[in-house]
């Protein structure tokens, strides 16, 4: 699935000797749309399955590192609400460390799992502990990769308690940043909220793949533009699930550009008290907007608050019904009609493509490789091994 903007894009790439290191990140942002079909399609026909495994739970505990831990923070009000059981997303890491003062007393309890090469060494520990030591504790693990070691170790049925649900091989990501691996994790992981209406669920997955594809054909330019321009920082602001998106457009931007972006995610509200005194001239402010009217009517708010005290620079506002007066002439508002016939878990899984864009335009015009953009090693696409330690 190939549009016109993207064929443009990659002949213009390929005819400029100076960038290089691109074509996995490209590849994998633009594949998404044709990708989100399917995971759909595989996952509402687990739906049955799901279901069984939710209703003999008392509750969902969301986990992942990096990434795939902003994963479960876009899914799991949706999952809250469309199971009736609490849902909460933690950092595997966290939980390898204190998951006893982490984890919902409740019992059983099923833990899922995201991750892209589902080779981690937290994540694998976390599992491994959690079998033995929390009999209580059933897994569901999400990977893109068929040959990491989660899918080795329990991919087969051996361990009763665990269940490994692979995707599409094409979604664990090559490049070192995740693209179509996060949006993929997302979106299986969201049927876990709709495991009572699959068909609804595949709905609103066909109309998110035509948000993907209008904001990669009619929005990519515009996005490359505010990209190119000088900014230091970069602010991300959303709420319930988008603020998930915004904790992950504000890593891609970091991450592609080896850190010569700083980049912070807050909660809207949670702007005013403090964190707003970041907001310069030199700043970059992704704003995703809610298309719940009460929660988009105090975002508004805090957005005409910017404007009052004539805070920041430019301004990416992604949603709709977002007034014009409240953006200047440099400012881009993103708001593809798809996104008003969807609930905000969806266009949390939309709006991160916005911020996979202007994290990928800003690490070409650092001159950075986008597939490699971190010189100094500090980061890797799999995190190295490390000691584990008895508790």
């Amino acid at each position: 699935m190939t549009s016109t903007a993207q064929n443009r894009l990659f002949d213009t790439l390929s005819h400029d000797p100076r960038q290089q290191g691109w074509r996995h990140t490209l590849t994998e942002i633009f594949q998404q749309p044709e990708l989100w079909r399917q995971t759909a399609e595989f996952s509402a026909s687990l739906a049955g399955r799901r279901l069984e495994q939710i209703r003999r739970n008392e509750c969902v505990a969301l986990t992942g590192s990096g990434s795939s831990h902003y994963v479960g923070e876009c899914i799991a009000p949706a999952i809250q609400r469309g199971t009736g059981r609490s849902a909460q997303a933690f950092g595997s890491g966290e939980l390898l460390l204190a998951r006893g003062e982490l984890l919902p007393l409740q019992r059983p309890l099923m833990l899922v799992s995201f991750a892209r090469s589902g080779s981690s060494p937290e994540s694998t520990a976390l599992i491994a502990s959690c079998l033995e030591q929390e009999p209580s504790i059933e897994h569901l693990v999400v990977t893109c990769n068929p040959s990491g070691m989660v899918a080795r170790q329990w991919g087969a049925g051996v361990e009763q308690r665990v269940t490994v649900d692979v995707l599409d091989p094409r979604t664990c990501d090559k490049s070192l940043v995740m693209t179509s691996s996060f949006t993929n994790l997302a979106l299986a992981g969201l049927a876990l909220g709709y495991a009572q209406s699959p068909m609804t669920y595949l709905q609103h997955a066909e109309t998110l793949v035509g948000v993907g594809l209008d904001l990669l054909e009619g929005w990519l330019d515009r996005l490359e533009s505010i990209a190119r321009r000088p900014f230091a920082r970069m602010i991300a602001l959303g709420s319930g699930g988008q603020f998930g998106t915004a904790r992950e457009s504000a890593l891609k931007m970091l991450e592609m550009t080896d850190g010569r972006v700083s980049t912070q995610a807050e909660s809207w509200l949670g702007f005013r008290h403090g964190p707003m005194c970041a907001l310069r001239q030199d700043c970059l402010l992704l704003l995703l907007v809610s298309g719940e009217p009460a929660k988009r009517a105090y975002q508004l708010d805090v957005l005409r608050e910017i404007r009052d005290k004539g805070l920041g620079g430019m301004v990416v506002a992604v949603g709709r019904e977002i007034p014009r007066e409240l953006l200047s002439d440099g400012d881009l508002l993103v708001d593809p009609p798809g996104l008003a016939g969807i609930p905000d878990e969806w266009a949390a899984i939309g709006g991160t493509v916005v911020g996979q864009l202007l994290g990928f335009f800003r690490c070409l015009q650092e001159g950075l490789q986008p597939d490699q953009p971190s010189g100094s090693g500090a980061i890797s696409r799999v995190v190295p091994e490390f000691r584990l330690h008895q508790a």
